[in-house]
């Protein structure tokens, strides 16, 4: 499978809701909602794990996906993930990593490829 990465550096192909969205597994769904409702302290119901990716073109993706700056600053930029746009890496995306550091790891090795070509 290829990499897909959302704006902000999460892998969206290693995010167990979009591995669930995929296979259309009710139980699994059920099973991360209560997991996720008790990390993030959120009131996730089973049918919001359902996403197949923030940068997708569709209507199929996480509640949270119509409130993230992340995601509405990169798509008013149009660009590709954060990692393209020229004030890489901004205060926004650096609070966001405190929290998921793998997605800096994710957007520092895109950046890399794009300055190395």
């Amino acid at each position: 499978m290829e990499k897909l990465i959302a704006y902000c550096g999460l892998r969206c192909d290693q995010c167990p809701a979009y591995e669930i969205t995929l296979a259309d597994d009710d139980a699994r769904r059920a099973k991360l909602a209560v997991e996720w409702s008790r990390e993030f302290k959120a009131d996730i119901k089973p049918e919001h794990i359902n996403c197949l990716g923030c940068t997708a073109d569709t209507d199929v993706h996480f509640p949270h996906w119509h409130e993230c700056p992340l995601r509405r600053c990169a798509q008013e930029r149009d660009l590709a993930t954060c990692a393209h746009c020229p004030d890489y890496s901004c205060d926004n995306l650096e609070q966001f990593f405190g929290f998921v550091p793998t997605a800096k790891e994710t957007l520092d090795t895109v950046r890399k490829e794009i300055e190395g070509s």
